[in-house]
This record gives C-alpha cells, sequence and structure tokens, in this order.
C-alpha cells in the first residue's frame, strides 16, 4: 500500500492517495511535452478512488492519437499540472510525479511514445521502451 500527498505551486489544490500504483512510467508523446513543458511526463497511475483532492482543478480534454479522450488536470491559480486521465483506462488516475511529496516512492518502469522523444533525451536503457503505448 502506497502513500502519496502532494500539491500544486501556489497550494490551492492538494491530494492525499493510499492505494496500489500498478503503473509507473515516462510518457515521451508530444501531448504530455506540451501540457507539461517539459521533455517527457513522469506518471503514477492509481485508482481515481484512492485519491482525495482537496480544491478544483481546472480540466482541458483532448483526444489522443489513438482516439481516446484525454483530460489533463491543473491549478487553474499556478498552471500547475496535477493529474491526467484517459477514457481508456476507466477508474484510473495519473499523478505527476513532480507534484508528488514522497518523490522516493516513484520509478518508472517503462518509457512510452519514445517515437516521439525529444533527440536530446537520454532514456535508461534497463527500462522496456515502446514506439507509442503498449496494447
Amino acid at each position: 500500500m502506497t502513500k502519496l500527498t502532494g500539491e500544486c505551486l501556489c497550494g490551492a489544490i492538494s491530494f492525499e492517495a493510499e492505494g496500489e500504483v500498478p503503473v509507473m512510467a515516462n510518457c515521451h508523446c508530444t501531448a504530455c511535452r506540451q501540457s507539461t513543458g517539459s521533455a517527457y511526463a513522469s506518471l503514477m497511475f492509481m485508482k481515481q478512488d484512492d485519491v482525495k483532492i482537496t480544491g478544483t482543478p481546472k480540466t482541458y480534454q483532448h483526444k489522443s492519437d489513438a482516439g481516446t479522450v484525454m483530460t489533463k488536470h491543473f491549478c487553474e491559480n499556478c498552471g500547475t499540472p496535477l493529474f491526467t486521465q484517459n477514457s481508456a483506462r476507466e477508474g484510473m488516475l495519473g499523478l505527476r510525479a513532480g507534484v508528488i511529496n514522497e518523490q522516493q516512492e516513484f520509478t518508472p518502469k517503462v518509457n512510452v511514445y519514445v517515437s516521439s522523444k525529444l533527440d536530446s533525451t537520454v532514456l535508461d536503457e534497463a527500462l522496456p521502451a515502446f514506439e507509442k503505448m503498449p496494447g
């Protein structure tokens, strides 16, 4: 059982989570890079019901390259990206690893969308890497 806490830069939105973390990944897709302003997004996925959010994030939805609906959750005040959801993974919530206080809990297990990674991004060769999202 993993316990996680975190908050946005201004503190208006915080969360507490307790449960299993079945997926920890770095995503290099263009949408993740654009929405984070970073080379890739580091995510910890948990059951949405295991995450208690205080405050109300603003959301933005877009379609993925696979046609699923992606929902990005962020602080309206400071702009911090906090969570992500994929309509293909109902009931799951991706927590952005950079906002988690217990950062030692994040150990990525996979890199996805390496087909669109920045050329300068060095990948850990010990981790599986997928050109897109594995089935």
